[in-house]
């Protein structure tokens, strides 16, 4: 499998030196194209800063990270800032959509930084909440939106861009049991469909185990790295067409 990402001897820290705090410890992780994984581990672990490296919205204090074969580690600002709006999607557990917007100006905010033309711009929207069973919302304001309305909503944002790469952090930890199911079989057929690499970070093993690989870090460092064995991978309930509700 094509690696996508590449992390060799990462290291984070925090604070001033001879104060600064460890939050990653010699990280190596290789991520292939079409993926689906989960970062677990407990609070503090590392999981987030890990996420955050991978984003390029952080940098590593040691060590290189490669995404497409391409040295990210020491990329100016504004060359991390175009790698985040075309190579990666982020979805949130806290959804983070514009209160005043629809969602289809939501979904097109990314694209506005990319001078996509308005045409482009509608047209890429609209097809990322077909997509995600939203081609029915299009003018609803997230007030108007169950929570995994707006979640679906939020996905939709994220794949609008054709990125490499999504990162889901803790994607349904607001939504009820049934609605968070629906959310999981929404990325498993992004991944399946779109070829999309979807990275999760969670602390939920049920949710982890509706990915195809795990990676544990604990203390700052990687202690388990694999695939589920054959049979233990949960397919999530398909979902219902077109979305309902869903608590938050």
């Amino acid at each position: 499998m094509k690696p996508l990402l590449e992390l060799t001897g990462v290291s984070k820290f925090y604070g001033e030196a001879g104060l600064a705090v460890p939050a990653l410890r010699g990280v190596d992780l290789r991520v292939g194209a079409g993926e689906l994984l989960s970062i677990m581990g407990p609070s503090g672990s590392g999981k987030s800063t890990l996420m955050n490296i991978i984003g390029c919205l952080d940098r590593p204090t040691t060590g290189t990270y490669l995404i497409e074969g391409r040295d990210v580690s020491t990329l100016s600002g504004d060359e991390l800032a175009a790698i985040r709006n075309r190579k990666v999607g982020f979805v949130f557990q806290t959804f983070n959509l514009l209160n005043r917007s629809t969602a289809q100006e939501n979904v097109e905010l990314p694209l506005i930084y990319r001078g996509l033309s308005l045409g482009q711009r509608r047209r890429q929207a609209r097809e990322a909440l077909e997509v995600v069973g939203m081609g029915h919302r299009l003018t609803h304001r997230p007030a108007q939106l169950s929570g995994g309305e707006q979640q679906r909503v939020a996905i939709a944002r994220a794949i609008a861009g054709d990125p490499s790469l999504i990162l889901a952090d803790e994607p349904t930890g607001n939504l009820d049991t049934r609605t968070g199911e629906e959310i999981m079989a929404i990325f498993q057929r992004v991944n399946a469909e779109l070829g999309v690499t979807v990275v999760q970070v969670t602390h939920d093993p049920h949710r982890g185990r509706q990915t195809r690989r795990i990676v544990l870090i604990r203390d700052g460092r990687i202690v388990e790295d694999g695939p589920l064995p054959d049979g233990e991978f949960l397919a999530a309930a398909p979902e219902p067409a077109p979305a309902g509700g869903g608590a938050q």
